[in-house]
């Protein structure tokens, strides 16, 4: 099968779900009154859903532009551990800046799906992954800052979209793995830690704990 077919079937998925995640951020936009072309840069530019939510309503609140980036660094610092799985890797690929730029919490669960098969030109499936993850992301925030701009909609709920899909590459991996240790461990430290901490101030330190235990999981394993 092409390169880029086999691409094309594995981003699927996410690709459905950006569809619609992305319509819904198009329709948020067009209902805070901002111009359809800020929907596209930001999914152009910015691109990263979670952050894209949170700041319509920063635009609209008027907020500080120093109090925007320190927002967008804490919301994303996760792709600080995320990253550095597969930076050797991109480096091989001369679409090596796009790689990072369109580097997801949801293509990172693909391309360790595509890092695990073992098949050559990996490097290439990815960036083809990313490039239609993010493509189909504009096709819905175009879809969405266009239909805002004709029909009155409210939305209410829509961000849990987001979370469902985080659930679903979970679901995926624990599928695709025998061990199941570093879920679970990551899941109790995170729930600990939401618990002592709070939904506002528990991700990062959980993503810290959780990167930590698994390094001496890993450095465990490697010395039976």
């Amino acid at each position: 099968m092409d390169i880029k077919k086999r691409a094309f079937k594995l981003a699927m998925p996410v690709m459905l779900s950006y569809l619609f995640m992305s319509l819904a951020y198009g329709l948020m936009m067009q209902q805070a009154h901002l111009a359809w072309y800020y929907s596209i840069l930001a999914s152009l530019l910015i691109y990263t859903g979670a952050f894209q939510y949170v700041l319509v309503g920063l635009i609209t609140a008027s907020t500080p532009i120093m109090t925007i980036l320190i927002t967008a660094l804490f919301m994303n610092a996760r792709l600080f551990f995320y990253g550095p799985t597969f930076a050797k890797l991109f480096k091989t690929s001369k679409h090596y800046l796009y790689l990072i730029h369109s580097f997801t919490d949801e293509t990172y669960g693909i391309d360790l799906k595509i890092s695990d098969s073992k098949q050559e030109k990996q490097v290439d499936m990815m960036y083809y992954v990313a490039l239609f993850s993010q493509t189909s992301w504009l096709v819905g925030t175009l879809l969405g800052a266009t239909i805002g701009t004709i029909l009155p909609l409210q939305l209410k709920g829509v961000e849990f979209c987001m979370t469902a899909m985080f659930i679903t590459i979970v679901i995926d991996q624990w599928e695709s793995h025998d061990k199941h240790f570093p879920t679970i461990m990551s899941a109790v430290v995170a729930i600990v830690l939401l618990g002592l901490l709070g939904g506002g101030q528990f991700m990062l330190p959980s993503l810290l704990v959780s990167t930590l235990l698994l390094v001496i999981y890993d450095w465990r394993m490697k010395d039976e």
